[in-house]
């Protein structure tokens, strides 16, 4: 489990960069980085396509997973996502 409490950052357990990469493929690495996590694991999410806000959202209500938080820094996305 990785955490700066300097920052205040939330903790989680994995961590996946889907920079460069485009939609629908952040959702579907996603989907399967979630899939092989434990229920109540927290992944952290890095992407920079602009849509990637929306679409994780999106799919976090369809899958049940929780989106805990979105960090904005500078051209990226970085999502916390709790495994339902």
């Amino acid at each position: 489990m990785q955490n700066n409490p300097e920052k205040n950052e939330i903790m989680y357990d994995d961590t996946l960069d889907c920079t460069g990469l485009y939609c629908p493929v952040p959702i579907f690495e996603t989907r399967k980085k979630i899939d092989d996590m434990e229920s109540g694991k927290i992944l952290k999410l890095i992407a920079d396509d602009p849509a990637s806000e929306e679409d994780i959202g999106a799919w976090s209500k369809t899958t049940g997973n929780k989106l805990l938080k979105i960090e904005k820094d500078r051209d990226r996305f970085i999502f916390y996502i709790r495994k339902s």
